[in-house]
């Protein structure tokens, strides 16, 4: 079997999605194993070349579920030795000739997708023109004219970090202000490759857009979050996630674990009747 590595933050963040895939993969007899950025940079060599396209040795496929390392930095070395190890190890994730989940391109650490999740919201009306995404307002100063209901607001408070329906008595600004969605209920969609994962029964037209933005973002791995009316008539898109924290998945870590290797499994398979 095929050796598969996991970079992954088995110190921290992603401690239970580590023991999952650890698992999992004992049950399917996959030759798994479990890194971080600076142990994979530590163990992979780069040949880049005039004469060739560069060479990753070894060359194995790679399940890319981090965006960093859990280790501290608590001097300016370490901080230039884990920069270094990023570095190397997204070189080694875009480079490989091996499958990657969520492979890095040259302008994004996780597929294509942005590096603001507000602007990943915003720009997945490419990808599916039937999600509704809210009208926001970013201000400085919140100056309520007379008679403004602020009720109906969902308002963040960059000072404080913190967000609120209406205004905030201690709020102190620059805010973002949108709409509130009356009723809806969260929804998280899970998608793996052409599977979606989910913990509710939602309309089929959702679990199609989640699959759209996902690819439309170059996602093998993303978790998709809507806002949904109780008749399932309106969905508002709130939120796209494409690393995969143990906080994230919540009790859906298991089911991940499992669909990832199958993911693997697939691309292996693939790449392995177009050699033949």
């Amino acid at each position: 079997m095929t050796p598969v590595v996991a970079v992954v933050d088995a110190a921290w963040r992603q401690a239970r999605l580590a023991e999952a895939l650890w698992a999992a993969s004992d049950e399917a007899g996959f030759d798994l194993q479990l890194r971080t950025q600076r142990q994979l940079a530590a163990e992979v060599s780069i040949d880049q070349s005039s004469a060739h396209e560069p060479i990753v040795d070894p060359d194995r496929p790679l399940l890319w579920l981090s965006p960093g390392d859990s280790a501290p930095a608590a001097t300016r070395d370490d901080r230039f030795l884990g920069s270094e190890a990023y570095a190397a190890a997204r070189s080694i994730a875009l480079l490989t000739r091996a499958p990657v989940l969520n492979r890095p391109s040259g302008h994004s650490a996780c597929g294509t997708f942005p590096p603001s999740a507000v602007l990943a919201v915003r720009q997945a009306r490419h990808h599916d023109r039937g999600a509704v995404i809210r009208d926001e307002r970013f201000i400085g100063n919140w100056l309520a004219e007379d008679g403004e209901e602020t009720s109906g607001l969902e308002v963040h408070d960059y000072a404080t970090g913190r967000s609120s329906f209406g205004r905030a008595a201690t709020a102190s600004g620059p805010f973002r202000r949108r709409a509130a969605v009356g009723g809806a209920e969260p929804v998280k969609v899970i998608v793996v490759g052409h599977r979606t994962l989910i913990t509710a029964d939602v309309d089929p037209a959702v679990l199609a857009a989640s699959g759209d933005i996902a690819r439309g973002y170059s996602l093998d791995l993303a978790s998709v979050w809507w806002l949904i009316d109780e008749d399932g008539a309106r969905r508002t898109l709130a939120r796209i996630d494409c690393w995969p924290f143990d906080g994230g998945l919540g009790p859906d870590v298991d089911q991940v674990a499992v669909a990832l290797l199958a993911w693997i499994e697939e691309r292996l398979r693939v790449s392995a009747a177009a050699i033949r």
